[in-house]
């Protein structure tokens, strides 16, 4: 049953990517299938809980049936079966195959293999995960409901109201546990392992429809080797799988103002969107989209396309707000919702990002490439033609979550341990936007087609 249910989400991501468009290539929705189809399954289940539909094995994979059926209909009705068909052309670069890439994929694959085998392995062991989010998966699958849930009430857990109470963390992460806990799983360690692996197969499908394919799997590896965004992929929190979304979200959203093929801007409408729905505090990377794309509708004086990629990209988080307006889902508050100035604060905080970024412990050579490759970019972006539209969503994001920390009254911790601890994990998310950044930047493209010509095996 177990394995069903994880065909049926990884084939819904893909009619949901094929009825967005055809043009999507296999890696692409491959990738994707898995991150879109549990986003669409735990919206589901929320849905269903709404309406006080017990969430058991039965009516969650009824509801993923419903909701296959319903795209299948869709993808038919509007996009041709033939969408959905493998063509000869799709076989490309194996036919034009160097060793070189050859080579970065099998390793890219190893790599994943050891990983992934690690992350199933072991059970949830780390402190996060035991204390919320796997505990409520599990509570929630023995309960069949996420939002009346025992953990959930006061007389059982005072506590559970207080500020930072798991209570109000946003869902996916806990209801896609869930998930996997109603169909027989012994620990939810499928989730984070798959997760993961499909994001490898999405990123390198991005990255390949920017660039050439030996550059697109070198920056994959690079990527894959951040040091500690590679050991939390192991784990069962949220910080890694909100990088998936929130990365390839940016990405699609950077590919679309480059292209300007639709789909792309669906595409990370959507995946922002995922990434609030994992955490709240996801809104910034949705809010710096949105300012750079409010620039690029002025500049073109049209607003309509911004207009969808915003009401795309918050129907998750409007779903969410009703379900904790409905269920109770609150704690007390934490945020300093008044103007104030603390240049104590702010100087730890800035201090604090740049021991974080300057640290090859925590993201390898990550953002030193990134700092040396805007450098050898910026005559393009003067000109118009570098990657600044995704330069300015990464510094946006960066800034937000400075001024969220910087809004944030921590009653639970200094916010000297909060940054030494804590932060590393926040910038997960930029790790993946400054490989996409190296491997798309101007003066990386060009020398992309003499690469692959030298390269060649013909």
């Amino acid at each position: 049953m177990l394995i069903f249910g994880i065909v049926l989400t990884c084939l819904s991501g893909i009619l949901l990517t094929a009825f967005i468009s055809s043009r999507f290539s296999w890696t692409e929705r491959i990738g994707l299938s898995f991150p879109l189809g549990m986003t669409l399954q735990t919206i589901v289940m929320a849905l269903l809980d709404l309406v006080h539909i017990p969430l058991t094995a039965a009516s969650v994979l009824t509801a993923g049936a419903v909701v296959f059926a319903l795209l299948l209909f869709l993808v038919i009705r509007y996009r041709g079966i033939d969408s959905l068909r493998f063509t000869p052309a799709m076989l490309n670069d194996w036919r034009q195959a160097n060793l070189l890439w050859v080579l970065l994929l099998v390793i890219i694959a190893y790599c994943e293999y050891m990983n992934f085998s690690k992350c199933i392995f072991f059970p949830p062991s780390d402190r996060d995960s035991l204390a919320a989010f796997d505990t409520l998966g599990f509570v929630a699958a023995h309960d069949h409901t996420y939002m009346r849930m025992s953990l959930f009430d006061a007389d059982y857990n005072p506590s559970i109201h207080r500020a930072g109470g798991s209570i109000a963390y946003a869902p996916f992460v806990q209801m896609s546990y869930a998930y996997v806990y109603l169909l027989g799983a012994e620990t939810s360690k499928a989730i984070p392992a798959l997760m993961y692996l499909f994001f490898i197969i999405a990123f390198y499908g991005i990255l390949r429809r920017n660039t050439g394919k030996t550059l697109a799997a070198l920056a994959t590896l690079f990527m894959m080797m951040a040091p500690e965004m590679l050991a939390f992929s192991s784990l069962s929190a949220t910080n890694v799988m909100q990088a998936v979304f929130a990365s390839l979200g940016i990405a699609y959203t950077a590919s679309w103002l480059r292209s300007r093929n639709d789909h792309e801007l669906y595409a990370g409408a959507l995946l922002l969107g995922a990434n609030m729905w994992c955490r709240n505090e996801g809104v910034i990377f949705i809010g710096a989209a949105c300012i750079v794309l409010l620039v690029d509708c002025i500049r073109r004086k049209s607003y309509r396309k911004g207009l969808y990629f915003t009401g795309l990209a918050l129907i998750p988080a409007v779903i969410w707000f009703i379900y904790m307006k409905i269920g109770g889902l609150y704690t007390e508050g934490m945020a300093i919702t008044h103007l104030f100035w603390d240049g104590e604060k702010a100087g730890n905080i800035v201090n604090g990002f740049w021991a974080l970024f300057t640290n090859p412990l925590y993201y390898g050579c990550t953002f030193p490439v990134f700092a040396i490759f805007i450098l050898a970019d910026i005559w393009f972006m003067i000109k118009g033609k570098g990657n600044l539209a995704l330069l300015s969503m990464i510094v946006l994001s960066i800034l937000f979550y400075g001024l969220v920390i910087y809004h944030v009254n921590y009653v639970w911790d200094s916010i000297q341990n909060v940054l030494a601890y804590s932060a590393k994990r926040f910038f997960f998310c930029f790790v993946p936007m400054c490989w996409y950044f190296v491997a798309t930047a101007q003066i990386t493209r060009k020398g992309s087609d003499y690469i692959e010509k030298f390269l060649s095996l013909k």
